[in-house]
């Protein structure tokens, strides 16, 4: 994303809503944390506030976890203020946890139809809280050994529900970002960028994990292939697998991720916006946050 891209994308309206600087008086990344790394059934006000403690300017939330699709207009209020108020800006919202799912690949139409319009909800839901995305896990071939979907009709059943939704981005001013997660489908960068650009929307994107690549590929190809596609970035590291144990997320800079070749890649690809940690809660460490926030000052330094 050049600056003129920035100014004009909704990662813009949120700096600027919330006193972030712009490109041309800030560095070209900010930090931010995915919601999973709170316990379940913390407020999302206090997940605003711890976050802005440990330094993070932007927040990932999952619908179900703080957040709910039918969230009344006074509580959005409330929580936008406090976004404001912090400095934290909500970056993209997950809805694959809303009543009902988005299963775009599901044998069941009628399921199909109810994650259309989940997304629908959440596309609005996304704008009023100024947020610029929302995740989409795309496909799921199966639940672990079992096999459950073929690929070419997960592919043709998801392209045909995104379809739908073209419009409804555009005109909430909200990107679709597809999301590369470990589950049997697009597993190369070739074939992310092959599916997204189908589409032919600026608002139809991806959503890049780096460690959820590594065992099959390297994020640094991934980001040059995909290059200004990319809307969203996960950070997680990885250890890949060796003879004596299985490959495992773990802490940052505790994996194998080149992490100097994946800052110099996204400089590469113009990338200008928020790096999120992904990690889960671990209440046994009561200062993990602030350890992730330190490491991702590290990483960003790499820059």
């Amino acid at each position: 994303m050049n600056r003129r891209e920035f100014l004009g994308s909704p990662l813009a309206a949120v700096a600027a809503g919330l006193g972030v600087a712009g490109p041309a008086r800030s560095p070209a990344f900010w930090k931010s944390i995915c919601s999973g790394v709170f316990a379940a059934g913390t407020p999302l006000l206090e997940q605003l506030q711890a976050a802005a403690k440990a330094g993070f300017q932007g927040i990932e939330v999952q619908i179900g976890h703080g957040l709910e699709l039918n969230a009344s207009s006074e509580d959005l209020e409330r929580l936008l203020d406090a976004s404001r108020r912090l400095n934290v800006a909500f970056v993209s919202i997950w809805p694959s946890r809303a009543e009902g799912g988005v299963k775009l690949y599901d044998d069941d139409p009628q399921v199909r139809a109810a994650g259309v319009e989940n997304l629908r909800k959440a596309l609005t839901l996304a704008r009023r809280l100024n947020c610029g995305a929302l995740l989409l896990v795309p496909g799921c071939l199966g639940e672990g050994p079992k096999f459950l979907y073929g690929y070419q009709q997960t592919w043709d059943r998801v392209s045909q529900e995104i379809q739908k939704l073209v419009a409804d981005a555009a005109r909430e001013r909200v990107y679709l970002t597809v999301e590369n997660a470990q589950n049997k489908f697009l597993l190369s960068p070739l074939e992310m960028r092959a599916f997204v650009d189908q589409f032919q929307s600026p608002w139809i994107q991806t959503h890049f994990d780096v460690a959820n690549v590594m065992e099959l590929g390297y994020p640094q190809d991934w980001i040059a292939t995909l290059g200004n596609r990319i809307r969203r970035v996960h950070f997680k590291d990885y250890k890949l697998a060796t003879t004596a144990e299985p490959g495992r997320v773990v802490d940052l800079l505790e994996g194998d991720v080149d992490w100097k070749a994946v800052m110099s890649g996204l400089r590469a690809a113009g990338y200008q916006g928020f790096v999120s940690a992904e990690y889960g809660w671990r209440p046994s460490e009561p200062g993990y946050l602030l350890k992730i926030s330190r490491a991702l000052d590290r990483i960003l330094a790499m820059a």
